[in-house]
This record gives structure tokens, C-alpha cells and sequence, in this order.
């Protein structure tokens, strides 16, 4: 009886002394190597998401301009963040060059006479409107020169708002915002030959 009764019992004791999660120095260990490993995944997150950032930095102005453009009253048609009573013209290179819907994006690094670079994030129209206007998605590509008249942004950063582009094969496109019906459906009445803005310096 004693013997049968005390069987069960030692087993029991001698599964518990086997089982390593029963001593408490071997579970602070475990869980100091999960907080360990937690950290360092953090640490990999965080630093991929900074190369990532300085990699490209100009997404980083994309981003923030859709932000901003999205948070106005209308947004779709809001020219609220640019001045539209200002004409500046950029000269520099496409960086990037993005056809796609609710609106295009062109951005392009200027260089000013002091010789230092900006890349200034420049917002059009959507493809299907600059369409109407003689506009394609392989009119402009990624290292071209070109020369844009710009409505900049009010206040003083690196965005603008597109109103023409100068190709270096002598080709201008303009685009349509704030058109309707025939005007839009017409193309532009009229296309300048050279940029009519103030030169960015």
C-alpha cells in the first residue's frame, strides 16, 4: 500500500526536477534572451527603415505632400498649398517620374547657382486628364533635363504644383488642373514657347 501509494507520487517529483522551466534561474535566462532578441529585431527594423529613408529621400516629400493634399477641404481639386498667383521656373533632372492616379508626381533635383541640390517634389494633374492634353506616361523618364513652370508651395518648401513642362526635344506640355468640359476635353489653347516664370535660384 505505502509502496503503491508513494510510486505515483516520486514519479511526479522526478518529471517536475526534469522539467527545466521549473527552475527559476533557467526561466529568467529564457526570458532575458527573449527580451534580447526582441531588441535586436527592433534595432534591424528601425535602421532598414532609416537606409530605406536615405535611400529615397524624395518618397519622404511624395508622402508628405499626399498627406497635406488629402487634409484640405476638396482635396482632389484644392490648390490651396500652392500659390497660384506665383510662377516659378526649376531647371534640373527627373529623379522620378510617376503616372498613376489621383495624381501624377515628377520629381526633380535643382541645382542653384550656389551649386548645391534640391529635389523638389512637383504635383500634376491625374493621367487621364493629362491625357486629353497631349500628355504620356513616356514622355518624360528618369534622367531627362527638362525646365518646369511651377506654382510653388506657400510655405517656402520644395513642392509645387505643375504648370508646364519644357522637354529637352523641344516638345511643352501643360497641364490641365482647374479645367472642364471643352477645355478639357479641347487640350490647351495655347502653349508658350519658353518658360514664362521667375528662374528659381
Amino acid at each position: 500500500m505505502n509502496g503503491g501509494e508513494n510510486g505515483p507520487s516520486q514519479a511526479s517529483a522526478t518529471r517536475r526536477a526534469r522539467n527545466p522551466f521549473d527552475n527559476p534561474s533557467t526561466l529568467e535566462l529564457t526570458r532575458d534572451n527573449a527580451r534580447k532578441d526582441r531588441k535586436h529585431l527592433e534595432s534591424e527594423l528601425y535602421m532598414n527603415n532609416v537606409r530605406r529613408n536615405k535611400t529615397r529621400p524624395w518618397k519622404i516629400a511624395i508622402v508628405a505632400l499626399a498627406t497635406l493634399w488629402t487634409q484640405t477641404a476638396d482635396a482632389h481639386h484644392s490648390f490651396g498649398k500652392f500659390d497660384m498667383a506665383k510662377l516659378t521656373t526649376l531647371t534640373g533632372t527627373v529623379r522620378e517620374w510617376t503616372w498613376a492616379n489621383p495624381h501624377t508626381w515628377l520629381i526633380v533635383v535643382v541645382k542653384k547657382a550656389n551649386g548645391a541640390t534640391e529635389q523638389w517634389a512637383l504635383v500634376g494633374s491625374s493621367p487621364n486628364m493629362m491625357s486629353r492634353w497631349g500628355w504620356n506616361a513616356a514622355d518624360i523618364k528618369v534622367g531627362d533635363k527638362v525646365v518646369v513652370d511651377v506654382h510653388p508651395g506657400r510655405d517656402g518648401t520644395a513642392i509645387g504644383s505643375l504648370q508646364t513642362v519644357f522637354l529637352a526635344n523641344g516638345k511643352v506640355l501643360a497641364d490641365p488642373a482647374g479645367s472642364t468640359g471643352q477645355a478639357l476635353a479641347g487640350g490647351p489653347s495655347h502653349l508658350p514657347t519658353k518658360p514664362e516664370g521667375q528662374p528659381y535660384k
